[in-house]
Protein backbone atom coordinates (compact mmCIF):
# COMPACT_ATOMS: atom_id res chain seq x y z
CA UNK A 1 0.00 0.00 0.00
CA UNK A 2 2.98 2.58 0.72
CA UNK A 3 5.85 3.09 -1.26
CA UNK A 4 8.33 4.09 1.81
CA UNK A 5 8.93 2.70 4.88
CA UNK A 6 8.40 4.49 7.78
CA UNK A 7 12.22 3.67 8.82
CA UNK A 8 13.69 4.91 4.96
CA UNK A 9 13.59 8.72 6.51
CA UNK A 10 14.12 10.82 9.34
CA UNK A 11 11.23 13.52 11.35
CA UNK A 12 13.62 15.91 12.09
CA UNK A 13 15.39 15.89 9.02
CA UNK A 14 12.10 15.65 6.73
CA UNK A 15 10.73 18.84 9.15
CA UNK A 16 13.25 20.25 10.22
CA UNK A 17 12.73 23.90 8.73
CA UNK A 18 9.21 23.83 10.96
CA UNK A 19 11.16 22.52 13.66
CA UNK A 20 13.33 25.54 13.94
CA UNK A 21 9.97 27.63 14.72
CA UNK A 22 9.10 25.48 18.16
CA UNK A 23 10.15 27.66 20.67
CA UNK A 24 12.69 26.28 23.10
CA UNK A 25 10.24 26.03 26.10
CA UNK A 26 7.83 24.05 23.95
CA UNK A 27 10.49 21.26 22.83
CA UNK A 28 12.11 19.13 25.53
CA UNK A 29 13.94 16.53 23.23
CA UNK A 30 13.50 13.88 26.23
CA UNK A 31 9.83 14.24 25.92
CA UNK A 32 9.28 14.62 22.19
CA UNK A 33 7.82 11.91 20.28
CA UNK A 34 8.00 12.18 16.54
CA UNK A 35 5.17 11.22 13.60
CA UNK A 36 5.80 7.83 12.32
CA UNK A 37 4.73 6.05 9.08
CA UNK A 38 4.95 6.37 5.09
CA UNK A 39 5.24 10.19 3.60
CA UNK A 40 3.12 8.65 1.03
CA UNK A 41 0.10 7.44 3.43
CA UNK A 42 -3.65 7.49 2.68
CA UNK A 43 -4.51 7.56 5.96
CA UNK A 44 -3.04 9.85 8.97
CA UNK A 45 -4.19 8.85 12.59
CA UNK A 46 -3.80 11.80 15.07
CA UNK A 47 -3.79 11.54 18.58
CA UNK A 48 -3.79 14.19 21.73
CA UNK A 49 -0.10 13.81 22.68
CA UNK A 50 2.32 11.06 23.45
CA UNK A 51 2.51 8.90 26.92
CA UNK A 52 4.71 7.19 29.22
CA UNK A 53 5.01 4.34 27.03
CA UNK A 54 5.32 6.20 23.81
CA UNK A 55 8.06 8.28 24.81
CA UNK A 56 9.72 5.38 25.87
CA UNK A 57 9.79 3.84 22.54
CA UNK A 58 9.88 6.73 20.44
CA UNK A 59 6.62 6.44 18.68
CA UNK A 60 3.32 7.30 18.87
CA UNK A 61 0.46 4.54 19.99
CA UNK A 62 2.72 1.97 21.57
CA UNK A 63 1.45 1.44 24.69
CA UNK A 64 -2.14 0.19 25.80
CA UNK A 65 -4.01 2.64 23.37
CA UNK A 66 -1.96 1.43 20.63
CA UNK A 67 -2.20 -2.02 21.03
CA UNK A 68 -5.84 -1.71 20.49
CA UNK A 69 -5.46 0.32 18.24
CA UNK A 70 -3.33 -2.15 16.30
CA UNK A 71 -6.07 -5.27 16.91
CA UNK A 72 -8.58 -2.56 15.75
CA UNK A 73 -6.44 -2.17 12.22
CA UNK A 74 -6.04 -5.73 12.34
CA UNK A 75 -9.79 -6.45 12.62
CA UNK A 76 -10.77 -4.24 9.64
CA UNK A 77 -7.51 -5.83 7.54
CA UNK A 78 -5.47 -2.77 7.28
CA UNK A 79 -1.84 -2.21 8.75
CA UNK A 80 -0.60 0.47 11.05
CA UNK A 81 2.57 0.34 9.24
CA UNK A 82 0.47 1.90 6.20
CA UNK A 83 -0.34 4.63 8.14
CA UNK A 84 0.75 8.12 9.22
CA UNK A 85 0.70 8.39 12.59
CA UNK A 86 1.20 11.74 14.78
CA UNK A 87 -0.12 13.68 17.91
CA UNK A 88 -1.14 17.01 18.25
CA UNK A 89 1.25 17.63 20.82
CA UNK A 90 4.90 16.39 20.05
CA UNK A 91 6.18 16.24 23.63
CA UNK A 92 4.12 14.61 26.17
CA UNK A 93 2.73 17.08 28.98
CA UNK A 94 3.86 16.79 32.54
CA UNK A 95 1.33 14.50 34.28
CA UNK A 96 0.05 13.08 31.37
CA UNK A 97 -2.63 15.93 31.73
CA UNK A 98 -4.24 17.71 28.22
CA UNK A 99 -2.01 20.30 26.15
CA UNK A 100 -2.71 23.55 26.94
CA UNK A 101 -3.31 26.01 24.56
CA UNK A 102 0.36 27.49 24.06
CA UNK A 103 1.69 23.82 23.71
CA UNK A 104 -1.00 23.17 20.74
CA UNK A 105 -0.07 26.49 19.20
CA UNK A 106 3.66 25.60 19.93
CA UNK A 107 3.29 22.65 17.52
CA UNK A 108 0.44 22.86 15.63
CA UNK A 109 3.01 24.40 12.38
CA UNK A 110 4.40 21.38 13.04
CA UNK A 111 1.21 19.32 11.90
CA UNK A 112 0.51 21.72 9.58
CA UNK A 113 3.83 20.56 7.84
CA UNK A 114 2.94 17.03 8.30
CA UNK A 115 -0.07 17.01 6.34
CA UNK A 116 1.19 18.80 3.95
CA UNK A 117 4.31 16.71 3.21
CA UNK A 118 1.56 13.41 3.81
CA UNK A 119 -1.12 14.53 2.30
CA UNK A 120 -3.41 11.92 3.02
CA UNK A 121 -6.80 10.94 1.38
CA UNK A 122 -7.90 10.94 4.39
CA UNK A 123 -7.80 12.57 8.35
CA UNK A 124 -8.47 10.59 11.16
CA UNK A 125 -8.38 12.26 14.81
CA UNK A 126 -8.37 9.75 17.71
CA UNK A 127 -10.59 11.24 20.16
CA UNK A 128 -12.39 14.22 21.78
CA UNK A 129 -9.18 16.54 22.19
CA UNK A 130 -7.98 16.01 18.60
CA UNK A 131 -11.15 16.14 16.95
CA UNK A 132 -12.14 19.66 18.71
CA UNK A 133 -8.73 20.85 17.56
CA UNK A 134 -8.81 19.61 14.22
CA UNK A 135 -12.19 20.21 13.08
CA UNK A 136 -12.15 23.36 15.24
CA UNK A 137 -15.80 22.12 16.91
CA UNK A 138 -17.32 21.69 20.32
CA UNK A 139 -19.48 19.05 19.26
CA UNK A 140 -18.53 16.01 21.20
CA UNK A 141 -16.69 12.68 20.05
CA UNK A 142 -19.57 10.57 20.45
CA UNK A 143 -22.07 13.41 18.04
CA UNK A 144 -19.37 13.06 15.07
CA UNK A 145 -17.17 9.73 15.50
CA UNK A 146 -17.40 8.08 12.17
CA UNK A 147 -18.63 10.89 10.11
CA UNK A 148 -16.66 11.99 7.48
CA UNK A 149 -16.40 16.12 7.15
CA UNK A 150 -14.63 18.24 4.89
CA UNK A 151 -12.60 20.35 6.53
CA UNK A 152 -9.91 23.06 5.23
CA UNK A 153 -10.01 21.00 1.70
CA UNK A 154 -9.66 17.76 3.47
CA UNK A 155 -11.97 14.57 4.18
CA UNK A 156 -11.92 14.19 8.28
CA UNK A 157 -13.34 11.35 9.81
CA UNK A 158 -13.46 11.53 13.37
CA UNK A 159 -12.80 8.01 15.50
CA UNK A 160 -13.34 7.48 19.31
CA UNK A 161 -9.84 7.52 20.79
CA UNK A 162 -8.39 3.62 21.21
CA UNK A 163 -7.85 4.33 25.28
CA UNK A 164 -11.92 4.31 25.27
CA UNK A 165 -11.97 0.77 24.92
CA UNK A 166 -9.93 -0.32 27.65
CA UNK A 167 -12.15 1.38 29.93
CA UNK A 168 -15.55 0.61 27.94
CA UNK A 169 -15.46 -2.41 25.82
CA UNK A 170 -18.56 -1.56 23.80
CA UNK A 171 -16.54 1.37 21.97
CA UNK A 172 -14.13 -1.72 20.29
CA UNK A 173 -17.01 -1.84 17.58
CA UNK A 174 -17.67 2.14 17.18
CA UNK A 175 -13.83 2.41 16.81
CA UNK A 176 -13.57 -0.51 14.14
CA UNK A 177 -16.81 1.40 12.61
CA UNK A 178 -15.01 4.70 12.36
CA UNK A 179 -11.62 3.69 10.92
CA UNK A 180 -13.80 1.12 8.42
CA UNK A 181 -15.73 4.51 7.72
CA UNK A 182 -12.08 6.27 6.89
CA UNK A 183 -10.48 3.75 5.44
CA UNK A 184 -13.50 2.98 2.80
CA UNK A 185 -12.89 7.30 2.18
CA UNK A 186 -9.52 6.54 1.23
Amino acid sequence: MSDQEPTEWEFETEFATVLEGVPDDQFDRERFVPGVGPLSADVMLVGEAPGGQEVAEGEPFVGQAGKQLDRVLESIGFDRRDCYITNLVKVRPPENRDPYVAEIDAWWPVLEAELERVAPSVLVPMGSFATAEILDTDETITDVHGQPFEHEDRIVVPSFHPAAALYDRSKVDAIESDLAAALEVA
